[in-house]
């Protein structure tokens, strides 16, 4: 659309430059004429003027419509410029043609003083200097808007490049969250039966979570917050209360009405902080909560810390959603870990209801 829009813009810069040319030699030969006192408007006039500017115009329709799109955007420039050159010759010859031709219609007074001979009638000079102004402020005006259309279609290639991205990274993110699930409940059925069955049914609801709403580019900031306290429920269920502590701070619907976020944004961020920040043998916490303050979303996750393998090796999930933070709000959001030997801390802040940006 902005394309076509940019070429109906064009079209009407060259009509509004041709109707100035037209208007300024009407002016001249009106002003002309009346110094004379000669009637301003004839036949004969209008004539001669139509005579006249056809060459240009025709230069410019050939050079406008067919070598510029043919040629000089294809990269055949030398042919380009050899075009160009015939074309302004035969012009020209045929300008040149008529100007004999009114001389010998009207030929110059016996009485009329003798002025100095030059090697190029005046009158053809000017035809040719008007015959280059044309084809460059043609080339000028082609090459603007031709740049505008690539910035354009650049943008656009960008932005489907990131969408792209973005839905591949997002097809890693749901496998990776299905795996994590999975494995609880598998490690839940040996130990508790009943309570294996329930993390099932409340599995269920988050699998149609992250396959129907997870799938919008943009999802509301209350939506995304059930589904996080239906995932911390899930989590409790699995962990002895005695042994993990698992605590949650989210701003009621009043504070988050109208807010939108990408879906599945801080997940990554809570699986990683059961994934390594919970065992068995020590006490454990977790701790979440978000607000949104400032024109911002503030997201916070705190776990405690415990020493890994070292063969231990990071997942995907913190990887793909940084990536992700990157494609959609570049600069404008705020990701801080800080890490010591007891907790694991995350802050992101992300703008409210921002649209991805074009680089990303």
């Amino acid at each position: 659309m902005k394309l076509t829009h940019n070429r109906h813009y064009e079209t009407l810069i060259y009509i509004a430059l041709w109707l100035l040319v037209i208007a300024l030699y009407t002016l001249g030969t009106i002003r002309s004429r009346s110094m004379i006192s000669t009637s301003p408007v004839s036949a004969e006039i209008l004539t001669r003027m139509v005579l006249t500017l056809i060459p240009f115009v025709a230069l410019f329709i050939v050079h406008n419509w067919v070598f510029i799109p043919r040629l000089l955007f294809c990269n055949k420039l030398r042919t380009y410029f050899t075009c160009t050159l015939l074309t302004l010759l035969i012009v020209w010859a045929f300008q040149y043609a008529h100007f004999m031709h009114e001389i010998k219609l009207h030929p110059m007074p016996q009485n009329f003083p003798p002025g100095p001979r030059h090697l190029l009638p005046l009158p053809l000079l000017l035809d040719f200097i008007f015959s280059l102004l044309i084809i460059g402020a043609n080339l000028v005006i082609a090459l603007l808007f031709q740049r505008v259309e690539d910035k354009f279609e650049r943008e656009s290639l960008l932005k489907a490049n990131a969408e792209n991205q973005l839905s591949y990274l997002k097809a890693q993110i749901n496998p990776h969250f299905y795996m994590n699930m999975l494995n609880n409940i598998h490690g839940m059925i040996e130990i508790d039966p009943i309570k294996a069955q329930d993390m099932v049914i409340d599995m269920s609801q988050l699998m149609r979570y992250m396959l129907y709403e997870s799938s919008q580019p943009r999802i509301s900031l209350s939506s995304e917050i059930e589904f996080l306290k239906n995932y911390l429920r899930l989590m409790r269920q699995r962990y002895p209360a005695d042994k993990v502590a698992i605590t949650c701070d989210f701003p009621d619907e009043h504070h988050t009405a109208g807010v939108l976020i990408q879906p599945l944004i801080f997940l990554v961020f809570i699986e990683n902080a059961f994934k390594h920040g919970i065992t068995y043998r020590e006490e454990s916490y977790v701790s979440v909560s978000l607000r949104v303050a400032n024109g911002m979303v503030e997201f916070n996750c705190l776990n405690s810390n415990h020493p890994t393998p070292p063969s231990h090796q990071p997942g995907i999930g913190l990887r793909n959603v940084t990536e992700r933070l990157l494609l959609i709000y570049g600069d404008s959001c705020k990701f801080i870990t800080t890490s010591t030997d007891t907790s694991y801390n995350v802050n992101l802040s992300i703008p409210i209801n921002e649209t991805p940006h074009d680089n990303n």
